[in-house]
């Protein structure tokens, strides 16, 4: 038996392939590039347990082919393409994948009786908040393109588990950054793009000037302890919730990353200038306060093994594992 985990060669689908392969289980890591460059580096010795396959989470047909020859138990649910400016690009092509995407997931769940469907829910479905407030799961007020393709996907899990008994539960995950993560052509230095740069530049000891942003928050999340939450509702007993949020819990101003890279690394060179990008229309979608975990933490133990400081120093070691060499910028899906 194994677990299927869409998008499986992103950020995210990556370091949730480990901690499963790490607890014993056969992951099939699905994804339309198959391996990244330096999977194995991540992987470590879950690397025989991993396998990757090939596809597009809008072929159902490839879908259920995999599941089959893998007879697949249950599904982690990663693949998506993302970010606002995308949204609006190439909405058609957005919206059938994520959400699109997410109705052959679970219709492959029903048809197959698989035991539960962690679907990857985003920050993004709360909303701008401009009191910075911890937010909790019922507070969804979707105002992007982006964001409207995850609660939809959100709302369709809902309805298979009322209508089929299908398990479905969504994980909602904020600004994950790691090993893997993907330079979108479409996206700006923000968020987890914006760690990947910054620890990239350490690592190969270049200079970074940023304009501006040093006030903009963010919860930013190392992947390994995204996963470890993700991977956390996928184990548990008969969850009693729809969704959980799974973040570091507290947000982080560019400014306070910059000066945890200034600890670390004594020598990075890094500058930044004031301000929030709330005159930017797709940052000020996403200016907002941490997610708060409570849920996650009493029903299923979660809790971050690392701060700041501890994640960031893993991603500078782990460019430097690979001599910096950079990531593609193909989104996944």
């Amino acid at each position: 038996m194994a677990t299927l985990v869409t998008g499986g060669s992103g950020v995210v689908g990556m370091h949730v392939a480990r901690q499963l392969a790490g607890e014993g289980e056969t992951v099939v890591a699905y994804s339309t590039s198959g391996a990244p460059e330096h999977a194995a580096v991540t992987l470590g010795e879950t690397t025989a347990r991993v396998h990757f396959v090939q596809g597009n989470i809008r072929d159902f047909a490839r879908l259920a082919q995999i599941a089959d020859e893998y007879r697949v138990e249950g599904v982690i649910h990663a693949a998506a393409l993302t970010g606002e400016a995308q949204a609006r690009a190439r909405s058609r092509e957005v919206f059938a994948t994520n959400t699109g995407g997410t109705l052959n997931v679970l219709e492959l769940a029903r048809e197959r009786k698989m035991r539960r469907v962690i679907l990857l829910g985003s920050a993004s479905e709360y909303g701008r908040r401009t009191d910075q407030l911890p937010i909790t799961e019922e507070e969804t007020n979707p105002e992007g393109m982006y964001a409207e393709t995850k609660f939809l996907g959100h709302r369709l899990g809902q309805r298979y588990r009322a209508l089929h008994g299908v398990e479905a539960v969504t994980v909602r995950i904020s600004s994950c950054y790691g090993p893997h993560t993907r330079f979108n052509p479409y996206r700006k230095l923000v968020g987890n793009t914006l760690i990947a740069h910054l620890c990239r530049a350490a690592a190969c000891c270049e200079a970074v000037v940023l304009d501006g942003g040093g006030d903009y928050p963010r919860d930013w999340t190392y992947a390994a302890d995204t996963a470890l939450g993700i991977c956390l509702a996928y184990r548990a007993d008969s969850p009693r919730h729809e969704a959980y949020n799974i973040s570091s819990g507290r947000s982080y101003k560019v400014g306070d990353v910059v000066a945890a890279l200034r600890r670390i690394e004594p020598d990075a060179d890094v500058k930044v200038g004031a301000g929030n990008w709330a005159d930017d229309p797709f940052q000020a979608l996403n200016l907002r306060g941490p997610l708060d975990i409570g849920r996650a933490s009493s029903a299923l133990g979660f809790a971050p093994r690392y701060d700041l400081d501890a994640g960031l120093r893993e991603y500078i070691d782990w460019w430097r594992s690979i001599d910096a060499a950079p990531t593609g910028a193909k989104a996944e899906s």
